[in-house]
């Protein structure tokens, strides 16, 4: 068996103390043991060997000890006691590692070499492009990865990623629910939905800005002044004597008539007041509230950018407080950590406050630091800081303009229904009066003709 130490937690001697003593609780000297510390690896930990045959019974360690439920195999009584021992010395302990994760499995997730996470990561990317399920699939073979789909079974897919020398298939289960054939198909389905939106939304701006620049065109164009003739040359005359002339009436040309961005609608009932609320709210024409009549994404709408924003802005703020608070109690722990086995334990007591907080300031660090590396190598909370005020910038200049188009939301939301239900009746009035003419002009020809 094996017993592991977190690094730099414990002296060579020390963890051979340790070792002694789980043995001697373990096996309560009916067994013959032999105990090597090891160096190794990044951590120190220790290797024993005992003897199968009990020293007084001689019967075998498997007929005392491994009967009966796996609850009661030595395995769980060796882990108990280990973890009592290890609280004893004020030692971390290793967390079991959760259903379907080897352990071997968990060591290459933690130097990031996992082909689970590779082929996790394989897997959203070709659902992000895949059109349905049945493109997901293929797409699968394309890039690699087999699959074995039986909708008709209780375990409906399983995938395996052949390059990484995986012998088995692996259930979708396992690698998480979001693999599951019906969370793909809900994934990619929202996914075409969404598109299929922001494409109508895209072509309805890209008709409404055409729409406007000829009707400026338009303007232009009638506003302009014709070209003064150019004069043509003549012959000399003799000079005459200019008689006096009555002064011209000074012309005075109207006003120009603006366009009515609101003509379509005038005829509502209140419509002067609805007119108002909406121009107060941000919303200028018939066009902008247009813009909200369906739920497409809005060009100004940046809900889905500040989130993120602000997820990442939260995340980096949090890892430069755990740098300070381990900062703040690196003395005490180091001063912990200097001391013998049998001092620590009432120096911890009397600093816990402390010490707690370096090692959740640590373990925090430890998971979620290497996002940030700066060519491999573990940023400084200066830098971090930088990141996250360049992201606050970013953030903050996004914010006006997405309040500006929330107070417009909230506006129109209010008048939307009304106006679309006043629109499409008036369309089908006039439809209705043009096809009534046509009838008309149709049965004067009769007439003309009979």
């Amino acid at each position: 068996m094996i017993q592991s130490f977190a690094p730099g937690e414990v002296t060579p001697e020390q963890a051979m103390q340790i070792g002694e003593e789980l043995c001697d609780r373990y096996l309560k000297g009916d067994y013959q043991y032999v105990i090597a510390v090891h160096n190794d690896k990044d951590h120190l930990h220790c290797h024993v060997i005992f003897n199968n045959t009990n020293l007084y019974s001689g019967l075998s360690f498997t007929t005392e000890h491994n009967q009966g439920k796996k609850t009661e195999y030595a395995w769980a009584e060796l882990r108990e006691i280990s973890d009592e021992i290890c609280k004893e010395h004020g030692l971390s302990l290793i967390d079991p590692i959760g259903k379907g994760v080897s352990h071997y499995e968990n060591e290459m997730k933690k130097e990031g070499k996992s082909w689970k996470d590779k082929l996790r990561n394989m897997l959203r990317e070709i659902i992000s492009y895949s059109r349905s399920f049945e493109d997901f699939l293929k797409n699968c073979t394309d890039s690699g990865i087999e699959y074995v789909y039986t909708p008709q079974n209780k375990v409906k897919l399983k995938f395996k990623l052949s390059d990484e020398g995986q012998q088995r298939f692996t259930r979708a289960d396992t690698l998480g629910d979001e693999f599951e054939p019906s969370a793909i198909t809900e994934t990619i389905e929202t996914a075409q939905k969404k598109a299929a939106a922001e494409e109508a939304m895209e072509k309805f701006l890209a008709a409404r800005r055409a729409r406007q620049q000829a009707e400026l065109a338009l303007l232009n164009r009638a506003s302009a002044k014709p070209a003064e003739p150019t004069p043509t040359p003549t012959t000399p005359t003799k000079p005459t004597i200019a008689q006096p002339t009555a002064p011209k009436p000074i012309e005075s040309k109207a006003p120009e008539k603006k366009e009515d961005p609101w003509a379509e609608i005038r005829g509502m009932r209140d419509s002067a007041e609805m007119i108002a609320d909406l121009e107060a709210g941000g919303i200028t024409s018939l066009d902008d509230l247009r813009g909200f009549f369906w739920n497409f994404k809005h060009p100004d709408d940046h809900t889905d950018e500040l989130a993120e924003l602000d997820k990442k802005i939260g995340g980096i703020d949090k890892l430069i407080n755990m740098m300070k608070q381990h900062s703040q109690n690196y003395a005490t722990y180091k001063e912990y950590q200097e001391r013998s086995a049998f001092t620590q334990k009432h120096f911890r007591k009397k600093n816990a406050t402390a010490i707690d907080a370096f090692e959740e300031a640590d373990k925090y660090i430890a998971e979620h630091i290497k996002p940030y590396y700066i060519k491999g190598k573990m940023p400084k909370q200066s830098d971090l800081q930088a990141k996250s005020t360049k992201l606050k910038e970013k953030y903050n200049a996004l914010l006006p303009e997405h309040n500006a188009f929330v107070t417009k939301r909230d506006t129109a939301h209010k008048y939307t229904r009304q106006v679309r239900n006043y629109l499409q009746n008036k369309e089908q009035h006039e439809r209705n009066r043009q096809y009534q003419e046509k009838k008309r002009t149709q049965q004067r020809k009769k007439d003309t003709l009979e």
